[in-house]
């Protein structure tokens, strides 16, 4: 159980990125009404690490789960109690261009026969803490 939870434990993510975007919606002068309709939005957010730190952490009763009893979708996401759980995500293809400065649930990974390790971003397998589970899931 405890090399379970020590899977899903993930360092700090740091990038450099070109920011690029083009919206296109009846508010631009460019808009085209052939091409699909997009927004654009900046958020300058701070203390997303001191926001983390607020949140609950796991620190006893651990214990496993009869998962064919566990419907993820019908717990509240305001429970006394949460859940470590190991799923299988789907990254569609067409994503991963529009997401390559920011990858969606990044991982550290070690390509076969590389030394570095790297941010990987389409592998199946995930451990992850019940309430992201929940944001990804949405």
């Amino acid at each position: 159980m405890i090399m379970f939870i020590e899977r899903g434990i993930r360092g700090g993510l740091s990038q450099c990125s070109h920011r690029y975007a083009q919206a296109n919606n009846k508010y631009m002068q460019s808009y085209d009404p052939s091409k699909p309709l997009s927004y654009l939005m900046y958020f300058d957010v701070n203390n997303l690490y001191g926001r983390a730190m607020c949140q609950s952490l796991p620190y006893a009763d651990f214990r496993w789960v009869d998962t064919s009893n566990f419907d993820v979708n019908v717990i509240a996401l305001d429970l006394p109690k949460g859940y470590v759980l190991e799923v299988d995500l789907e990254y569609p293809r067409h994503l991963h261009d529009a997401h390559v400065d920011l990858p969606f649930c990044p991982m550290r990974d070690k390509p076969p026969g590389n030394r570095q390790s790297v941010t990987a971003t389409c592998n199946n397998a995930r451990v992850t803490v019940f309430a992201s589970q929940k944001f990804f899931a949405s």
